[in-house]
């Protein structure tokens, strides 16, 4: 049984020998690539060894779609996307697009989808970690895996080469006064001490915006979007029925999304200093841009909470979402309440997101836990009087 590789009409082809249930069977397939000393390089390193050892395991099989040899990444990447137009929201696929043309198809545009190793790409997501946090590399990753599952699902491929390469880690080191740090990312959050700062550095709808984001949990995408008939002063709830995109109002980002969100006194507030700049509108919008007109995306209020921040900062807008959650899971309020006030599916989803924000306080502020305890432990060490303390180590 072999594979050989030969020229027909300038292009090359593969003349594969095999067994197919003991069955001797032969099969010529064509690359669809010229007959070049790089494409006759490309073909002799990556195609012909993956076919070699499929023959060798029994495992080699004739492939009804003739793609399987012939589709590069950037055509066959192309194509996944067209499939997938209906289940992204178009923002989601327009950046998708972007980062795929920019960090996929220079490295392996011209590839053939059946050629990519898990070698190849540890080295490509090496080679974007030099560059990129962890995180971003991730979001490459999981369009570029996509891809490779499409390919699967058509026949294409057998298993997804991703799958025998680890995902970006988050690196851990130590400090100077070795505390183990870890480089957060995008989770990131604001200390009380910063959102007021960053409350006292504002002024008029850029403050009552940070405000309202820092004690609410919405998104930036939904508070754009806001009506003043979503606003319920009296019962102190606000609604949340859509978002804003690109200039486009649509559903918020998940079902449970759609939600009602309980005004905190310090969020009343800022939503009545807004009404005084923008109420009985035309367009009933709460918030509106310099035009007096509905925002197109918040991008100009993102640009303009960016310049409050340090040159180096690396947090957003966006991280006020994140430092609401923060902030109520370390002064103890309910994981319930903070999960429907985000809008999460469940509080599963809270925990895994924002437990890493959790750190234990001071002794006299935190609460006191497990005090059903106390009565069963009074004949322990913390009560017992005749308790003596152990000899230090090295003591005579």
């Amino acid at each position: 049984m072999s594979v050989s590789m030969r020229n027909r009409n300038g292009k090359l082809i593969l003349d594969i020998h095999f067994l197919d249930n003991g069955v001797k069977k032969r099969v010529r397939r064509s690359t669809g690539l010229d007959n070049t000393p790089s494409n006759r390089e490309l073909i002799q390193t990556n195609i012909i060894p993956e076919i070699e050892k499929d023959i060798a395991l029994g495992t080699f099989t004739i492939k009804p779609n003739k793609a399987a040899i012939e589709q590069t990444v950037k055509e066959y990447g192309e194509l996944s996307f067209l499939r997938h137009a209906n289940d992204r929201r178009e923002h989601v696929q327009k950046s998708y697009k972007n980062h795929f043309y920019k960090h996929i198809v220079p490295e392996f545009g011209k590839r053939l989808i059946l050629s990519i190793t898990p070698m190849n790409l540890l080295d490509w997501q090496n080679k974007k970690l030099k560059k990129y946090a962890p995180s971003t590399v991730k979001k490459f990753r999981s369009i570029f895996y996509t891809i490779f599952s499409d390919a699967i699902m058509e026949g294409i491929i057998e298993t997804n080469p991703f799958d025998r390469v680890p995902k970006p880690s988050v690196k851990e080191k130590y400090d100077k006064n070795n505390v183990l740090n870890k480089d957060i990312e995008d989770d990131e959050f604001f200390s009380l001490d910063e959102i007021k700062q960053l409350i006292d550095s504002s002024k008029g709808q850029l403050r009552n915006i940070i405000t309202i984001i820092a004690f609410s949990g919405m998104r930036p995408g939904e508070l754009m979007a806001l009506e003043w008939s979503n606003v319920d002063f009296e019962n102190e709830i606000v609604f949340i029925k859509k978002t804003l995109i690109r200039g486009k109002f649509g559903l918020p980002k998940t079902k449970s999304s759609i939600r009602e969100v309980e005004m905190l006194s310090v969020v009343k507030e800022a939503f009545l200093n807004q009404y005084k700049l923008t109420a009985d509108n035309h367009y009933n919008m709460v918030f509106l841009n310099r035009a007096k007109k509905p925002f197109f995306d918040h991008n100009i209020i993102a640009k303009q909470f960016k310049n409050l921040l340090k040159n180096g900062d690396r947090r957003y807008l966006y991280h006020l979402r994140h430092s609401f959650a923060s902030t109520m899971i370390n002064h103890g309020e309910d994981i319930t309440w903070i999960s429907r006030m985000m809008g999460h599916k469940n509080i599963d989803i809270t925990l895994k997101v924002y437990a890493k924000a959790y750190h234990i306080q001071h002794k006299d502020v935190r609460k006191k836990r497990a005090t059903f305890l106390d009565e069963w432990h009074k004949s322990g060490t913390v009560n017992n009087p005749t308790y003596s303390k152990a000899l230090k180590i090295g003591a005579n």
